[in-house]
């Protein structure tokens, strides 16, 4: 794009009707902007020939940017007081949030100062519209999102032992089989122009497999859910990274990693596979990352552990950060390690505190 060619206050408003909008017709922004629809018509070729539009479908050539496309979800979960008793009420406290795989990373990398634009689907319901209001509040482009109609946003329900640790959990996210490469196809422009791509497992295997021959450029992917994770098996030579806890790596691997040596023959595993670099959480082990030529191993960080739900979100979005800011190995392992480290330090998948002056503290505190 040639940011000398001068852009009209005119052409500058039907062009942030089109970011808000990328689907929005000729006729619906003639309305919006009170002239005719050759009217119109000429401003979109001005901005087409200045570079700001892209071909057809009015696509917005984007500054640099990273593309996340995954799901959104309700969450609503529980925290024990005291380790279970099954078939009878335990006491504890319960909390509703909007959370989400993919809109936890989305999410965590806008806090850490990382522009992207989130990908997924939504329904016409309370959660859809608690949603838009959220990522609206938190800075978050959901531009190439859509809000499907008479479909019911995804949701999760879980419970979570006094440690933080995860005791079972129920998912409702059918509608994250909308998230069908024809979905994707109209937003391919904008897939092309990412520094990186991140996804998670909740889309479906033919879209990870579309996503990951339609893009060049390096992929993280983060594994959810052994029914999930399976998705990710055909695509695992694509992947630049992969982020994936004791409970999901066996899935792919055939090995249950529950000390440190196992682990790492987990994770080795996964790079014969293909996988360039590995990073594997072990509850009460501790966090690997892994590449065929290098390796950092920090134990299990125990201190202020609130709840492990938003661990692997985190660490995803700090080997993104890390990578834009084409940190070294072990500084990659350290902001995963500490991204982690800070969410669960709150009872919320995402901490609000998240930043990149406070995650660049705790990596010099713990990480060092």
């Amino acid at each position: 794009m040639d940011k000398n060619n001068q852009i009209t206050e005119r052409e500058q408003q039907i062009l942030e009707w089109i970011r808000q909008n990328p689907m929005i017709s000729q006729n619906d922004l003639a309305k919006l902007a009170g002239i005719s629809r050759s009217g119109i018509a000429a401003h979109i070729s001005n901005l087409t020939k200045k570079g700001y539009l892209r071909g057809k479908g009015y696509i917005v050539a984007p500054e640099k940017h990273v593309t996340v496309i995954g799901g959104v979800n309700m969450d609503i979960y529980g925290i024990a007081e005291a380790t279970f008793t099954t078939k009878t009420s335990n006491p504890g406290h319960v909390y509703h949030a909007i959370g989400g795989l993919g809109r936890n990373i989305s999410l965590n990398l806008r806090k850490l100062g990382v522009f992207n634009y989130f990908i997924s689907v939504y329904g016409d319901d309370l959660g859809g519209e608690q949603f838009k209001v959220d990522a609206n509040n938190n800075d978050m482009d959901i531009t190439y999102s859509k809000q499907l109609i008479n479909q019911k946003t995804s949701s999760y329900i879980y419970l979570n032992q006094a440690t933080g640790e995860r005791f079972v959990g129920l998912d409702d996210m059918g509608i994250n089989d909308y998230l069908t490469p024809e979905f994707l196809q109209p937003r391919l422009d904008v897939i092309h122009n990412s520094t990186c791509v991140v996804i998670d497992s909740n889309l479906p295997e033919e879209t990870i497999q579309w996503i990951c021959n339609n893009f060049n450029g390096p992929i993280f992917a983060k594994a959810v859910s052994l029914v999930k994770t399976k998705r990710l098996i055909s695509s695992l030579s694509k992947l630049n990274t992969l982020v994936i806890n004791g409970v999901e790596a066996p899935v792919l691997t055939g090995i249950t990693p529950n000390d440190k040596e196992t682990s790492i023959s987990c994770a080795m595993t996964l790079n014969n596979l293909g996988v360039e670099n590995v990073f594997l959480y072990v509850d009460e082990v501790g966090m690997l990352y892994q590449s065929k030529s290098e390796r950092v191993f920090y134990p299990v960080n125990s201190v202020g552990v609130k709840n492990t739900n938003g661990d692997g979100a985190a660490a995803t979005s700090g080997l993104v950060r890390a990578f834009l800011n084409n940190a070294s190995f072990k500084d990659s392992a350290r902001f995963a390690n500490a991204a982690a480290h800070i969410t669960s330090e709150t009872v919320q998948a995402v901490n609000d505190d998240m930043n990149y002056l406070l995650l660049k503290r705790v990596v010099k505190k713990y990480f060092n």
